[in-house]
């Protein structure tokens, strides 16, 4: 047996997106003048103490993304699109802060045959294949889901795609209820 889903139209389901959006919403408009102060206020040259560490330390991670990652490839898990996207992220900072560090240095050829050959290759084939997988996931889903029809592009597609069941639950929910969702609260 299924736990049951609350609808979007749940109060606690409406309070708690929006509490999601307001935080990631003010942490969006908090970061443009915190990037304008960083630029106008840090040195252009600092002197670190950690820099092995921090480097040694990054790329255990990144080690460790892209085994779980092949791990979960193999064993042919869903959880792989997430790992896949985690780890590409990685990849592409992981190019970005050699090449910047690395500018005005001998070893910047050497940073930006690595970014160009492997990790920005290697990013984006993990980036495709994770959109891949996600869109035949969202196939699988609204065929099973009952829909018919093309499925619409994922920039398009809501979250969580309804069967017909689902939402006549979801409007018998809120005659009950008393609750008629806010537009955009679902």
């Amino acid at each position: 047996m299924q736990p049951e889903v609350p609808p979007p139209s749940d109060p606690h389901v409406r309070h708690l997106r929006r509490m999601f959006l307001a935080v990631i919403t003010g942490s969006f408009l908090f970061l443009i003048p915190w990037v304008g102060y960083l630029s106008a206020s840090l040195p252009t040259r600092h002197v670190v103490d950690q820099w092995r560490p921090a480097w040694v330390g990054f790329d255990i991670a990144l080690v460790a993304a892209l085994g779980v990652t092949a791990l979960c490839a193999w064993r042919r898990l869903q959880i792989f699109i997430p790992w896949a996207m985690v780890t590409a992220t990685l990849l592409c900072c992981d190019a970005w802060f050699d090449i910047v560090l690395d500018w005005n240095s001998g070893e910047l050829t050497g940073a930006l045959l690595t970014a160009a050959f492997a990790e920005l290759p290697l990013a984006f084939l993990l980036l495709y294949v994770s959109r891949r997988m996600t869109r035949l996931t969202v196939i699988i889903a609204w065929r099973r889901a009952g829909r018919v029809g093309p499925v619409p592009p994922l920039f398009r597609l809501s979250l969580m795609p309804r069967t017909a069941e689902e939402e006549e639950h979801d409007r018998e929910w809120r005659r009950q209820h008393g609750d008629d969702p806010r537009p955009g609260d679902g």
